[in-house]
């Protein structure tokens, strides 16, 4: 009995110990990932990282399945006593094609609608996993002494894309960072 009892001790602080390690490790791949803020005299930028493995994209692009990271940033002015106002809403697609018999990979902003072929699994990985100096919006549209937010989230998709109206009902968001900011 005493025997059993222990062996249940050493089971829960063994489990522990695991959920305590992937807490940790969840924490530190989150500090890798963010959110930047930059703005010019003109245009307010945004620079987003999403930290996820190289071999979650690779695996599925390997066995010739497209992948698609969906970026949806908002940007809304603060309000204390009501809801947030949402100021612009964007969606940037970044779709990648394998072709198998070429081994390479046809990168494809839907957004814009540029595509290109590539053979870097860097420039690969580059390509979904992060948003760089993507201009949001005009900073005449922002008042100074004002706080606004800037969310953007991700949704990462495996083969076809549904454009069907209850695709969205469903999806779960992969990553997601909020910053607050202001005018200098």
């Amino acid at each position: 009995m005493k025997h059993m009892l222990q062996c249940k001790r050493l089971r829960f602080l063994s489990v522990f110990a695991v959920v305590l390690l992937a807490a940790q490790s969840t924490a530190f791949a989150q500090t890798q990932a963010g959110l930047q803020i930059r703005m010019d005299q003109q245009v307010v930028y945004c620079d987003a990282t999403m930290n996820k493995d190289e071999e979650t994209f690779f695996h599925l692009l390997q066995d010739g399945i497209p992948v698609t990271t969906i970026w949806k940033i908002k940007v809304s002015k603060l309000r204390e006593y009501w809801l947030n106002k949402k100021i612009a809403e964007i969606v940037v697609i970044h779709r990648v094609v394998p072709d198998l018999l070429s081994r390479s990979w046809m990168l494809i902003d839907e957004t814009s609608g540029i595509s290109r072929r590539i053979y870097s699994r860097d420039e690969l990985y580059r390509f979904l996993s992060r948003l760089e100096n993507l201009s949001v919006l005009d900073r005449s549209l922002l008042l100074e002494q004002t706080a606004y937010q800037m969310s953007v989230s991700v949704v990462i998709e495996h083969g076809e894309v549904s454009d069907a109206w209850w695709s969205d009902l469903w999806t779960s968001v992969d990553a997601e960072f909020v910053k607050e900011f202001s005018l200098p």
